[in-house]
């Protein structure tokens, strides 16, 4: 081998490291760092609503969500969101 390929071979080994140093290192997604969820599920009418709805609340992020399901157009809709852990502190903060 000459030294001009071994120098070639050296600096692409080089960038090599260099560039798995870099993905090592670099921050974590946020989409990595979520738990599993832990659910639970209720299903019952609300006011002017033939079909039933469906509850389901995320206990780990304290969020629920309610659903339906739509039989003429054979699709879910999303009825409602709530953030459990910000209503708690805004009723808490209410009742001082």
């Amino acid at each position: 081998m000459s030294p001009r390929s071994i120098k070639g071979l050296l600096v692409l080994n080089g960038l090599l490291v260099a560039s798995v140093a870099a993905i090592t290192f670099s921050p974590a997604a946020d989409a990595q760092e979520r738990f599993r969820g832990k659910y639970a599920m209720v299903s019952g009418r609300a006011q002017g609503s033939s079909p039933y709805i469906l509850y389901i609340v995320d206990q780990n992020s304290r969020q629920l969500v309610a659903i339906r399901y739509d039989t003429s157009k054979r699709v879910l809709e999303g009825m409602g969101y709530a953030d459990l852990a910000s209503d708690g502190v805004t009723v808490r903060q209410n009742r001082k």
